[in-house]
């Protein structure tokens, strides 16, 4: 048995109790003013009638509680009154069983159809009581009205009991329909939530993996080619790849641990972060990049630093293996309730009109780059044309610190 059910078990448990103690005080009643009539009757027809007629009743006692207000349990109503009435002819002494009958008459059939029944039935009982010709008039008559008036109001009562009592059933099965389908949706939520936190943390692990060790791996391959055509001297270019696979490797080890950047280990701003990284460009032929500062730089969030640095790695990768870009200007403004970061080749560009597919073949940092600055609330901007050259634009919105009009009274800055 759930909770659900339990608390509504323990709250309908007076009503449940009150309903079968008058459902066998009902079957007794009955049993007793039968028992009495055929006692006081004393001949064997009424016995064997009373014992016919208690038969009936004991037979479909079952139906009726199984089929209220069906054609089965109004026939056996029908029979059960019938007999009572061959009873009452034969003798006046069984025209009391007719207070037992009428609790059933309200049970089996509805409220206007019972009542009438109950009438008819209490216009025999004083025709019979009157038939009699003993004790008084009035007390012949009220007697029985009063009585079928009581029958009356304790089935109306009854009735009602039993119908509070099947909707309550009605409404455990509801409550416990639902905490199954709210545990089966929660379950399918879990579900889900580990499925969607799965697919982040791959998409994740797929953009750290392509702004460092793709990069890295592109670098050493440029310095590779670069000696073996001897363009370089080989023990130079075996030191630019010693220190770029180094680098790498700790970038790799990061990756694997979540944390931040080399450029940002230590504590280093941003803005060193993105000198450290330009600083280390020296592939053959690379483009000749440059750093600009604007605004007064201030501290940031370190999600906010690392999306940056990343954009910029991608960027710088792109203007390195893709626009065959000869300068490269980078630009990081701090601005009121922004940060901005600004990476603009002079390289061939490509034609944005070509839409997703465009952006699919100018590799998968420009997507990546788009993800990482939507999780954080901000935006990129990609502004190219063939032949023109391109513009990465990424922004981040800032907390905008109080001034001095804006704070409460009383607490202005001294």
């Amino acid at each position: 048995m759930t909770d659900v059910e339990d608390a509504v078990r323990r709250d309908g448990s007076d009503e449940t109790a009150v309903l079968r103690t008058m459902q066998l005080g009902q079957h007794a009643l009955f049993v007793a003013l039968l028992a009495i009539g055929a006692v006081r009757t004393g001949d064997a027809v009424a016995v064997v009638g009373a014992v016919m007629l208690g038969g009936w009743y004991a037979g479909g006692v079952s139906t009726v509680r199984r089929q209220t207000d069906t054609w089965r349990a109004r026939v056996w109503l029908a029979g059960l009154v019938l007999g009572w009435l061959l009873l009452v002819l034969w003798s006046a002494e069984f025209a009391w069983v007719a207070f037992a009958i009428f609790f059933i008459c309200l049970h089996v059939l509805p409220v206007v159809p019972a009542v009438a029944t109950v009438v008819l039935m209490t216009v025999a009982v004083v025709a019979t009581q009157l038939a009699q010709g003993d004790g008084s008039v009035v007390a012949r008559v009220l007697g029985p009205c009063i009585g079928a008036a009581v029958a009356v109001g304790m089935g109306l009562l009854y009735e009602r009991l039993v119908t509070q009592d099947t909707r309550r059933r009605a409404l455990v099965r509801a409550l416990v329909r639902a905490r199954d389908e709210l545990i089966s949706a929660q379950n399918a939520l879990v579900a889900a939530q580990r499925e969607a936190g799965a697919e982040a943390e791959r998409a994740r692990l797929a953009r750290d993996i392509h702004d460092t060790l793709a990069q890295g791996f592109s670098s050493i391959v440029l310095l590779s080619r670069a000696g073996l055509t001897g363009a370089e001297d080989a023990t130079d270019v075996l030191r630019r790849i010693e220190r770029t696979a180094s680098d790498n490797l700790d970038e790799a080890r990061r990756v694997v641990h979540a944390l931040a950047p080399l450029d940002l280990d230590g504590g280093v701003p941003l803005t060193g972060a993105l000198a450290r990284l330009i600083e280390r460009i020296t592939d053959p032929g690379a483009p000749d990049t440059r750093l600009t500062v604007d605004g007064d730089p201030r501290p940031t969030p370190t999600a906010y630093d690392v999306a940056l640095l990343r954009l910029a790695q991608g960027a710088l990768s792109n203007a390195r293996q893709h626009a065959r870009a000869s300068r490269v200007q980078v630009t990081l403004t701090y601005a009121e309730d922004a940060v901005r970061l600004d990476v603009v080749d002079d390289g061939v560009g490509f034609d944005p009109a070509v839409g997703a597919a465009s952006e699919e073949r100018s590799g998968f940092g420009l997507r990546a780059m788009r993800e990482r600055l939507t999780q954080l609330g901000g935006a990129v901007e990609v502004e190219t044309a063939r032949g023109q050259g391109t513009a990465v634009v990424a922004t981040l919105p800032l907390q905008t610190p109080p001034t001095e009009s804006s704070l409460p009274p009383g607490q202005e800055e001294t």
